[in-house]
């Protein structure tokens, strides 16, 4: 794998800029629902399993002391370049710039970079294979047809931020090729990973409701119950190779609970009225595109 920074990925430089998505795509339709929330967990474990990526996160990231902050600011980023249309290359030029500051060594004195070009894609690809993953198990699943379409959209997602045309597949069959050969032969287990579980198994009260900021409301109450369903839908949302490789508990008695639990939402979200059912930033670009 190279990590030097002397790889990292250039500025996609194309005849024809990628176009923002619009209201007719299937990513507009399948992006914003709960289930990307539901599966935020899954993205960043997948994520932290590449070394740079892990490297990056452990050095920058404030997923622990700021769990819900950092959720939010990422949430309307992404959710800025699929839905903002008139924005939505400024956006995905500010994601891009970000990156360039997450860069330094490793113990060893090997440099790493964000903009690592395999690193800058893996991140990419677990946001592409966490939403088809979670729409398919979670939510209203995919229309034949769809999931090429949304693919196709997505290569153009990861063109407005900068990930090179070479690196992405260019058809959904050959991303899954491309993206099982990857977690069977990049991914690791690390201190990292370790930390990410250990926040989804013990989460932080949510700021935005007072009540739960109670220690022992929160500690003795909705924690125990809140951390264990996120684990268990953290461990339901990976492939059986990737729960083995971070150390995921699963047995017949929690698949029998993920299962449950997914037929739940499965019927309940696709049901619920499609202003409940969106995170905010994907309600917004609906509304103003109306």
């Amino acid at each position: 794998m190279s990590e030097g920074v002397t790889d990292r990925a250039k500025p996609v430089t194309t005849d024809v800029e990628p176009a923002p998505l619009g209201p007719d795509s299937v990513a507009w339709s399948v992006f914003g629902d709960l289930t990307f929330v539901l599966g935020a967990s899954r993205r960043l474990l997948i994520d932290v399993g590449h070394p740079i990526v892990a490297a990056g996160v452990s050095e920058f990231s404030v997923f622990e002391s700021d769990p819900y902050g950092r959720a939010d600011r990422t949430l309307n980023m992404i959710m800025g370049v699929v839905y903002g249309q008139e924005e939505a290359l400024a956006t995905a030029r500010r994601l891009r710039d970000l990156h360039k500051h997450f860069k330094g060594q490793y113990p060893d004195g090997s440099r790493w970079s964000a903009l690592n070009p395999e690193a800058f894609h893996w991140v990419h690809a677990s946001l592409v294979h966490g939403v088809y993953t979670q729409q398919k198990l979670l939510g209203r699943g995919w229309k034949p047809g769809e999931v090429e379409q949304f693919y196709q959209e997505m290569r153009q997602v990861g063109r407005m931020y900068g990930v090179r045309e070479q690196d992405m597949p260019v058809d959904w069959d050959s991303f899954c090729v491309w993206f099982d050969e990857m977690a069977a032969t990049e991914l690791a287990r690390s201190e990292v990973s370790d930390r990410v579980l250990a926040v989804v198994a013990g989460p932080k009260p949510p700021p935005m409701i007072p009540v739960l900021r109670i220690p022992v409301v929160w500690n003795h109450t909705v924690r125990p119950v809140a951390g264990a369903t996120l684990t268990l839908i953290t461990a339901g949302l990976l492939p059986p190779h990737l729960r083995e490789l971070f150390g995921v508990p699963w047995s017949r008695s929690r698949e029998i609970a993920f299962d449950t639990l997914a037929a739940i939402s499965r019927t309940v979200l696709p049901r619920l009225p499609r202003f409940v059912r969106l995170v905010p930033p994907a309600r917004r670009a609906l509304r103003q595109a109306r």
